[in-house]
């Protein structure tokens, strides 16, 4: 089948893998229109709208299905003079991505969540604590190019012992799930460094090519430690052979095991609060360092492959072609019933809320953030990872 994609913002470079994913390892021809360039957002594309308009149109009008990213909905004026109601009623094949919070979502658009979560759209939703809140939309994981030589382990020592990329630099606690705290990250990886005279680097405002080079580079990765969900960060950093610092919860670990088919924790699950001893004892011991690395690179071959995890999306498409209603939530990842979804969203909620109390209570907080804070870093690197919620 021939398949377009159409994304309005890069999603931290997530769409272009997955078509190129789709191309690669099945039978179906895939191409992405994006609406513009990105700038500094460099996380490569493919047809550029506003560049070429009627190579897009062209796309469009012979695809057996159109694949939306995130904030498209078939009412979307914005790729006009294509009109996705009229490629519906000449029988294109529609699907819709989420790779953000619905709230997120429906004020891109400017509509309620409550009008998002209602369009009948077929939906997929990532598999990481964006899926709790999509509880129609069928669950389908992440998953980069572990074969691509910038997704491999380094052959050269280490530049810097700890990498760090924040996707903003909100603190834990002012926002639920778009941070991964970085005021308090950095004071944990920064005293972490200072104890044993290791050297950090932090990233942020760079295209993915220079972070991914960056993080390549590194001995050690931070992740999300706060909101209980890792990022796509965390995956390439796997990938590279790296140890990688993430909190998941309940919901997101069962989420990796489902995917995976094994129990296997690759990440490092370490809560913002205990950041400071983990880290201590990953940079006082190398060895240690160096086999969870190798363990979470193993993982990645052995369970996370993108040959692997694109046959999901393939299987919607099939599922798609063959009756639309059938695209939608899995049985076995159900948020039907009170105990599926306590342990969901109720029993994560009540953690985080009982965490911030607790470091509301502090009679230290942590350091406000800000760019003059970056420039304090032993090494300082930037790359752009807004959308990295995917």
């Amino acid at each position: 089948m021939r398949i377009v994609h159409f994304a309005v913002t890069p999603l931290a470079g997530a769409p272009l893998r997955i078509v190129q994913a789709i191309n690669a390892h099945t039978e179906h021809e895939a191409r992405l229109i994006d609406l513009a360039r990105y700038g500094t957002e460099d996380f490569g594309q493919d047809v550029v709208f506003g560049e070429t308009p009627e190579l897009a149109m062209e796309l469009a009008d012979k695809a057996d299905i159109i694949h939306f990213h995130n904030y498209l909905d078939l009412d979307n004026t914005q790729f006009s003079p294509i009109d996705f109601r009229h490629l519906q009623r000449k029988g294109t094949l529609f699907i819709r991505h989420f790779h953000s919070h619905p709230d997120l979502v429906a004020s891109r658009m400017g509509i309620d969540a409550a009008t998002l979560l209602a369009q009948d759209i077929p939906s997929l939703v990532i598999a990481q604590f964006q899926e709790r809140f999509y509880p129609d939309a069928r669950v389908v994981p992440n998953f980069i190019p572990e074969k691509d030589t910038l997704y491999l382990p380094a052959d050269t020592p280490p530049a810097h012992d700890v990498f760090f990329s924040p996707t903003n630099l909100r603190g834990a606690w002012d926002c639920r799930w778009n941070t991964k705290a970085a005021p308090q990250a950095h004071d944990a990886i920064m005293t972490a460094c200072k104890r044993v005279n290791a050297s950090w680097v932090l990233v942020h405002k760079t295209p993915l090519h220079q972070a991914l080079a960056t993080k390549r580079a590194s001995r050690i990765v931070v992740d999300d430690m706060v909101t209980g969900s890792y990022h796509l960060t965390g995956l390439e950093a796997l990938s590279q052979g790296k140890p990688v610092l993430t909190y998941l919860d309940g919901r997101t670990c069962a989420l990796l095991q489902h995917f995976s088919g094994t129990t296997h924790m690759p990440f490092i699950n370490t809560k913002l609060e205990d950041a400071l001893p983990v880290l201590h004892h990953l940079l006082s011991s190398p060895e240690d360092s160096e086999a969870l690395g190798l363990e979470g690179r193993q993982f990645m071959l052995d369970h996370w492959r993108a040959e692997a995890m694109v046959l999901f999306l393939d299987e919607a498409y099939r599922m798609l072609a063959h009756d639309p209603t059938s695209v939608r939530r899995q049985p076995e990842l159900s948020l039907t019933g009170s105990g599926r979804r306590f342990f969901a969203l109720t029993l994560p909620e009540i953690i985080h809320t009982s965490r911030k109390a607790r470091h509301k209570a502090q009679i230290r907080p942590a350091p406000d953030m800000d760019e003059s804070a970056l420039n304090d870093a032993e090494d300082t690197a930037t790359t752009d990872v807004t959308d990295r919620v995917a």
